[in-house]
């Protein structure tokens, strides 16, 4: 079943940018990390925007933050959406046969303080600084891929665990200061992730049954499936 979920969340589908809809998000997911929609709305004049992207092993634990500052707005929307690997125990909503996999979202308001420091975090983790271009996530990984508009100006950035990079990471803490939606962020340092997964090895070849890569390129984040 979970692998079924997964290819049809993953399928490229109509692009949708409905933040508060995680079926139309899922089904444009690609589009969705890569900030397709902020990208387009972004340019002078344009107010400040970011999206965050968590992947705790996709079919684990997902989690998205979407933060707007509206003009005059002294502080910031927040919408946050966590999608764990289901729950089938809930039953299924009809016609929504992936009701169990819509997860929990909550939107909140954070203060101008709050917004200030997440954007301060970004900057010291170099969110619109170096890029490591060609980085390539799969959807077993841990990372964060943040995506925004910024002072009229795009922006995208990947960090993958386990490099020094994510480690050193400051905004996640900010994030999480605002997040409630009750649900432990799924940390990759003690997920024990090869021995819930023996079969991963990095710096080479691995088995796997997860369906999609997504890299960090020179234009920003694109996203692919692969066939076993």
């Amino acid at each position: 079943m979970a692998a079924i979920v997964i290819g049809v969340m993953v399928s490229g589908c109509e692009y949708s940018e409905t933040a508060s809809n995680p079926i139309a998000r899922n089904l444009s997911w690609f589009d969705y990390v890569g900030g397709r929609g902020l990208k387009e709305a972004c340019g002078p004049g344009a107010s400040n925007r970011f999206r965050f992207v968590y992947n705790g092993n996709y079919e684990e634990q997902i989690r998205t933050y979407d933060v707007h500052a509206p003009p005059n707005d002294r502080g910031a929307v927040v919408s946050v959406w966590v999608r764990g690997n289901g729950n089938l125990g809930q039953g299924i909503k009809f016609p929504n046969l992936l009701s169990p996999w819509d997860g929990d979202w909550i939107d909140t308001h954070i203060d101008q303080r709050a917004f200030v420091d997440l954007r301060n975090a970004l900057k010291i983790d170099g969110f619109d600084g170096d890029r490591p271009t060609g980085l390539q996530m799969r959807a077993d990984d841990y990372y964060w891929v943040v995506t925004g508009c910024l002072g009229g100006r795009f922006y995208s950035n990947a960090w993958l665990y386990p490099s020094e990079r994510f480690k050193a990471l400051t905004f996640p803490e900010k994030l999480r200061a605002g997040d409630q939606t009750g649900i432990k962020l799924r940390d990759a340092a003690t997920a024990k992730i090869y021995e819930d997964y023996p079969t991963r090895h990095r710096g080479g070849g691995r088995v796997s049954h997860y369906s999609f890569i997504i890299e960090l390129d020179a234009d920003g984040i694109v996203g692919d499936r692969y066939l076993f």
